[in-house]
């Protein structure tokens, strides 16, 4: 067997490794070991293939890099560089992937990816199925058990509303109805993780599938009807999105209440610390390895207990770029993780590119998910492997990008 064809073969197995160790309950270390090994083929394609042009628009695709380059900087105005240095190697995928794709790209099968995605988080679905019918009765708490058996609740959502995504993009290209069965399959499991953000994420994603499947008004209202319906009956029936909503009327006002650490009050304490820090650090931030030690003066100051006692992220994408980079670097970072997709989505009409960004979006509302290794590497990897595919498509669009950025 020739090398290339040994490159071919190592690039798919190592990424499917890549995608199942993601979205099984596994160590985090597996996944980690196959981006080394891809990187290292990588490199050693770089060497050895005579087949890259270094003038392709692959090049495009190092846009993704900037968070990472921003991250850097950060540490010039860092103080615990310990930490900063922890933050740069978790965000070590921006650099990775990047140079995957554009050494390894014209090698990655695609359809293979998408399908170890659906495979191996169907069996995380079976076992998340299995832990929420025995754990029923104990519901209140039950997206505590899926954290500790599985992985956390709403990273867990996220990948099952991507799923359900990727089968309705199929469904749309191919017209089998056997994706429409994985679909529901995948915004059942979603809901199951009793996560509220994927909750109502589900809840549109049904409705904006009822709309664009469904040419009829009549049969569109009936299903819109039924759907609501529905939906009521988990909230007032199910005793984990009971407890979860529940806490909407436990706040006596909008804001944090340091006499009420339900999880709705403790999110507006994360808010108000984060906004302060922002204030005071407006143009640069605290730098990359200081945010959470900011943070936690402002917990002081506020006497909120438990954010200082377990050092609480901002719990928000955007406010957590902001507490650390400031207005400049942040703007700059949340521009290429959000504003770029959406952007290339738009103008090259990518469905399931911007049903991805839409997602990672909202899910950024209430989660830092750029923060923990589940979040980076799904987020890296999936806008790489999309956004590979439409630069690929002509040096206009990349023109177009290139104006746009």
């Amino acid at each position: 067997m020739s090398i290339s064809k040994i490159i071919i073969k190592a690039t798919n197995f190592f990424l499917i490794l890549f995608v199942l160790f993601t979205v099984l309950p596994v160590k985090l270390n597996y996944s980690s070991i196959t981006i080394i090994l891809l990187s290292v083929i990588s490199i050693i394609n770089l060497f050895y293939s005579k087949n890259i042009n270094f003038k392709h628009d692959n090049y495009y695709i190092f846009i993704i890099s900037i968070p990472f380059i921003v991250y850097t900087f950060g540490l010039i105005n860092t103080s615990n560089l310990s930490y900063g240095f922890t933050i740069l190697t978790k965000n070590l995928s921006f650099i990775a992937f990047p140079l995957i794709f554009f050494s390894l790209g014209k090698y990655i099968n695609q359809k293979k990816m998408y399908s170890s995605f659906l495979l191996g988080l169907s069996l995380t679905n079976l076992y998340l199925i299995y832990l929420f019918f025995y754990n029923f009765n104990f519901g209140t708490k039950f997206y505590m058990i899926v954290t500790l058996d599985v992985y956390h609740s709403t990273y867990l959502g996220m990948y099952n509303l991507f799923a359900f995504w990727v089968c309705i993009n199929f469904f749309i290209k191919k017209s089998k109805k056997i994706y429409l069965f994985l679909a529901l399959f995948f915004i059942i499991s979603a809901l199951l993780t009793s996560a509220r953000i994927i909750f109502i994420l589900s809840f549109l994603s049904i409705v904006t599938t009822i709309l664009i499947l469904i040419k009829s008004n009549k049969i569109r209202v009936v299903t819109l009807l039924f759907t609501s319906l529905v939906s009521i009956s988990i909230l007032v029936t199910i005793p984990s999105f009971k407890q979860k909503f529940n806490q909407f009327l436990e706040l006596e006002k909008i804001g944090f209440d340091r006499n009420n650490y339900s999880s709705l009050s403790s999110r507006f304490g994360k808010i108000e610390a984060s906004l302060e820090v922002i204030k005071n650090n407006l143009w640069f931030g605290t730098g990359t390895g200081d945010n959470i030690d900011e943070l936690v003066k402002e917990y002081r100051e506020m006497k909120f207990v438990m954010g200082y006692k377990y050092r609480y992220n901002p719990h928000n994408q955007y406010l957590d770029n902001m507490v650390r980079n400031g207005l400049i670097g942040g703007s700059i970072t949340l521009i290429v993780i959000y504003i770029l997709p959406i952007v290339v989505s738009f103008r090259r009409k990518d469905f399931l590119m911007l049903t991805f960004i839409l997602i990672i979006c909202s899910v950024s509302l209430t989660e830092s998910i750029l923060n923990v290794q589940k979040g980076i590497t799904f987020y890296v990897f999936f806008v790489i492997l999309l956004l590979h595919k439409n630069f690929q498509k002509g040096s206009n669009l990349s023109n177009k990008i290139h104006d746009t950025i």
